[in-house]
């Protein structure tokens, strides 16, 4: 290439960079700003310039073909996050449902066995100072019905135990209703953008009833989500078996209750 055609070359490549600017183009190229008009307007007639402005011109729209698909891939990709996380969410929210069924369950099942506990335990004391056979036979009967009450109890304890595990295990994917809302707001704004960015109309109206509702879904279940916990992280099941009670007629949980939530579960 000689010195001329890179000259040209340049010029191009400046008088499409700059927004098509010819006078300033001409400068770029190394022309002097007293000829850069006249020459910019001798250059844009010469075919060998207009050539390597055709050719400019083409890289240009090849590098805006990229950066639109590199904008699309990264509006894709945050809708899908969006997705993932509301989706998640969902799952945690149903997962909770017979979680917290069957905690209610197992502190129904503990409440009779440590009151019968406590009873024993009440007539060891009583018994503190007996003598005789009929006494010594009496504790030993007692010791033994301790071991077993508490034996269960413990069981029932490794039990809740897991259950609230797994109930912690859903709530590294549980949005509350103001996060839920933003993700599923941020959702909508992107595929508006994407929309706009295609040429397609307003996207509002696609997703909006469907947000509302499952909103309001959500706002109850969280609420009801919130009420269990709140009964049951409020109450130590030895110090306020009363407070247990309550919340256990509060929500009175029958082993149908509890089988329907199941088989809702499965269905669902």
């Amino acid at each position: 290439m000689t010195k001329t055609e890179q000259k040209y070359k340049v010029f191009a490549q400046a008088y499409v960079s700059n927004g098509f600017n010819a006078t300033e183009a001409a400068k770029q190229a190394g022309y002097s700003e007293k000829t850069a008009h006249v020459r910019a307007s001798v250059l844009l007639k010469n075919v060998k310039v207009l050539e390597f402005i055709d050719i400019e011109i083409n890289e240009l729209a090849k590098r805006m073909r990229n950066d639109a698909n590199k904008v699309y891939k990264m509006l894709w990709d945050r809708i899908y996050d969006c997705g993932v996380k509301m989706a998640k969410s969902d799952e945690a929210k149903r997962g909770l449902v017979p979680l917290n069924a069957e905690l209610a369950s197992l502190l129904l099942k503990d409440i009779p066995l440590a009151e019968h506990v406590d009873d024993l335990k009440d007539e060891l004391e009583d018994m503190a100072f007996q003598t005789g056979e009929e006494a010594t036979f009496r504790r030993a009967v007692i010791d033994r019905e301790l071991s077993e009450y508490n034996g269960s109890r413990r069981a029932l304890k490794a039990k809740m135990k897991y259950v609230d595990s797994l109930k912690n295990n859903f709530y590294l994917d549980f949005l509350s209703n103001i996060e839920y809302e933003k993700y599923a707001r941020l959702q909508t704004d992107l595929l508006q953008d994407l929309f706009d960015r295609c040429g397609y109309k307003d996207a509002s109206n696609i997703n909006n009833s469907l947000l509302d509702s499952k909103l309001e879904y959500t706002q109850a279940q969280i609420s009801k989500i919130r009420a269990e916990i709140n009964q049951i992280s409020g109450n130590d099941v030895n110090d306020s078996k009363d407070a247990i009670k309550e919340f256990i007629a509060a929500t009175n949980p029958s082993d149908d209750d509890i089988a329907a939530l199941y088989e809702g579960e499965e269905d669902g």
